[in-house]
């Protein structure tokens, strides 16, 4: 024995070598007893850490398939975790999207007061339903959507703004915001019945399944699986209506058409059918995120500093410790060797400079054509939860080579009037007033302020820029220039029609939501735009813009 021994040591010791690499390199790997027919699995496309897809992740033409498999424990541990203390932790999960299995993605919650009206937040009742009551609940009791065939349920609207302010929630219904979020908001669908400690879920009843309450989610492809991403992304945000319900979700992928209709960068958006593990399909859409992908899509020199605006961000200058700004924004890219000195210096010269130095030295600062644009079109689309009303759901993305910052907007699925008083909504002013006044567009030229932030604090930017005439001028501009574009030439209704066809058609096949919601939630968009292309053709400064293009 001893003499075999010695003659195969070498080959003992490798294969125990062999074994230990195995175990130290694999050991974490999880097996998920699922078995999906007809599926391609990612390992045996042989395209490495990038997935690839005949069909493209944000190809509009389509509704697109999105299954998310989780283990039950940890998606009831990802609900209780947030609703018990704020936090939003990844999870792993397996995704298959539109046929293709992408294993070990993070999976988290994602996104503020949509997120807490769906699931709740430590024990507080939120609108629309969805209290810490239900923490630990699958999505089953985490708020309920409208009945069959009945109107969807909305919260009672806002207050429309005045002199600038936010618009005012209702006694109760104030949201809750949450810690920061350093990533971008996702999507949920509706969740499985599973006994606790089941990897495989039960299939959900089609008529539970159409009252479950829509999550937002997050995936991250790269979480588990160090340099994993799926046709070039590492996020892909799983979204949903935003704090109220709303069927057809037209808002943001809308807004974002109109977007870049306008001329500015948006996130790419497409529509989904997301189901969690055996659940029923519902209808969500799937976003990017603002990342290094996307700056790299829109800007020559996308090696800058991205810095998101959390809510409440008023970019007013507080002195030049970064540790004062922490609340309200947070360094995205080049954490490592950057910092805060940049958005500090523009915050100061925002409180600190006099009005003739602030007039002529801002587009040093800031791409102001691209600002006045971004106003102009969340004012015309009545988007409010921006920087335009809630100074929230915006990023800054700093050139450090011509030193210069451009605005970009972001989650805009309380667009089109959803957040700002229904039927008040369509004469939403052009100059954030709430009272009508003579003059240009309905609004006045004295006193012209930003949006409020929760804390109460105006923008400093928005106001300034609108008390500067040579600025309000170039909005103005910009509005009529819009206003063509979307508005006066039927682009906006178009686009409506186009996306609600889209999911008619995909629903007729695979009953992703209640078809009359549907019907409901899309007629209510296209009266808020009949309703608002009417207040917009009365006014001064568009007036003339319809019949021009005629």
């Amino acid at each position: 024995m001893r003499l075999r021994f010695r003659r195969h040591y070498r080959l003992l010791i490798a294969l125990g070598l062999l074994l230990g690499g195995l175990v130290a390199g694999l050991g974490n790997q999880r097996i998920i007893a699922y078995t999906v027919p007809g599926v391609l699995d990612s390992a045996s496309l042989g395209v490495g850490r990038n997935y690839t897809n005949d069909v493209a992740l944000f190809d509009e033409t389509l509704v697109h398939s999105v299954q998310i498999l989780i283990a039950e424990e940890d998606y009831q541990k990802m609900l209780t975790t947030y609703q018990e203390t704020g936090a939003k932790d990844y999870f792993h999960a397996d995704v298959i999207i539109d046929g293709v299995r992408v294993n070990n993605v993070g999976l988290r919650l994602k996104g503020n007061a949509s997120l807490q009206t769906a699931v709740g937040r430590g024990g507080r009742q939120m609108p629309g339903g969805g209290g810490g009551g239900n923490r630990g609940q699958l999505p089953g009791g985490a708020g309920q959507a409208p009945a069959a065939g009945a109107q969807p349920q909305q919260v009672n609207p806002p207050n429309r703004p005045a002199q600038g302010e936010r618009p005012a929630f209702p006694a109760g219904q104030q949201p809750e915001a949450p810690p920061a979020d350093n990533g971008q908001r996702p999507v949920q669908p509706a969740g499985p019945q599973a006994g606790a400690g089941q990897m495989a879920a039960q299939p959900v009843d089609t008529a539970a399944a159409s009252n479950t309450a829509k999550i937002p989610l997050l995936l991250k492809f790269d979480e588990f699986v160090s340099a994993q991403s799926y046709q070039g992304y590492r996020f892909l945000a799983i979204r949903t209506y935003g704090i109220s319900s709303d069927a057809a979700m037209l808002q943001e992928p809308v807004t974002n058409a109109m977007a870049r209709l306008a001329g500015l960068p948006a996130t790419q958006t497409a529509y989904a059918g997301v189901r969690l593990n055996d659940g029923e399909e519902q209808l969500f859409v799937l976003s990017e995120v603002i990342d290094e992908t996307y700056l790299a899509r829109y800007f020559p020199y996308s090696n800058g500093i991205l810095y998101k605006a959390e809510l409440g961000a008023t970019l007013s200058y507080q002195g030049e410790d970064p540790s004062a700004y922490a609340t309200s924004f947070t360094q995205q890219t080049r954490v490592n060797d950057a910092d805060l000195a940049p958005l500090i210096k523009f915050m100061r010269f925002l409180d600190e400079s006099d009005d003739a130095t602030f007039a002529s030295k801002l587009p040093d600062y800031l791409d102001v054509e691209a600002f006045a644009t971004y106003l102009a079109l969340n004012n015309l689309l009545v988007n409010t939860d921006s920087i335009a009303g809630m100074n929230n759901n915006y990023y800054l993305y700093y050139d450090d080579l011509a030193e210069r910052f451009t605005l970009l907007m972001w989650d805009a699925n309380e667009s089109l009037g959803k957040l700002s008083g229904g039927s008040q909504a369509a004469s939403y002013d052009l100059y954030f007033q709430a009272q009508s006044q003579p003059g240009m567009g309905g609004g006045r030229r004295m006193g012209l302020g930003g949006g409020r932030g929760p804390g109460g604090g105006a923008n400093t930017l928005v106001t300034r820029f609108m008390a500067t005439p040579s600025f309000l001028a170039l909005y103005e501009q910009k509005l009529q220039a819009v206003y063509q574009a979307t508005f006066a030439s039927g682009a906006l209704t178009q686009q409506i029609e186009q996306y609600a066809t889209q999911v008619r058609q995909t629903n007729q096949e695979r009953a992703l939501v209640n078809s009359a919601s549907y019907e409901a939630a899309v007629t209510q968009v296209l009266n808020f735009v009949a309703q608002r292309s009417a207040y917009l053709a009365s006014t001064t400064l568009l007036g003339g813009q319809s019949a021009q293009s005629q």
